[in-house]
């Protein structure tokens, strides 16, 4: 054999030759020559082809693509840079915050809004919650860190 150890070709770990299947993914392993080539993923279009979701800061932002990230929705989420007249939100509206946008393509709209509904629906969408410096859970309001990746009070996770 060529190789003194094999691989998993779902997580790519690496393991002895003495290994016959991975622990996680439990399934067998190959040697890395056997290692089926990546498929490319399908190009997600641009901004102007998509339809927007919402538009808020960095912890709503997170909190909606990660739940759109479970129902399986692709998105893509940027700065939003519009103005009101674009569509666009004024950042004087969340206390001057950067604010992110989260776009899907047409045929996920719905679904993207009825998860967006039940994610915000016990917030009061008029103003981000105070996060005096830090930034605040979108689901409970919680003061969190700006690298905080869990909400430490309701565990919302930002993954």
């Amino acid at each position: 054999m060529e190789h003194e150890y094999r691989i998993c070709p779902l997580c790519e770990g690496e393991f002895t030759l003495s290994v016959n299947e991975c622990p996680d993914c439990h399934v067998g392993l190959v040697s890395p020559s056997e290692r089926p080539e990546p498929v490319a993923p399908e190009a997600f279009p641009e901004i102007a082809e998509l339809n927007c979701v919402r538009v808020g800061p960095l912890p709503w932002t997170r909190a909606l693509s990660e739940k759109l990230g479970e129902g399986a929705i692709p998105h893509r989420v940027e700065p939003d840079r519009r103005s009101e007249s674009e569509g666009g939100i004024d950042p004087r509206r969340f206390g001057g915050e950067d604010l992110y946008g989260t776009w899907v393509k047409s045929e996920d709209l719905e679904a993207a809004r009825s998860i967006d509904r039940l994610l915000f629906a016990p917030l009061e969408l008029e103003a981000a919650p105070d996060a005096q410096g830090d930034e605040a859970c979108p689901a409970c309001g919680a003061v969190l860190p700006v690298e905080a990746m869990e909400c430490a009070e309701c565990g919302l996770s930002f993954g």
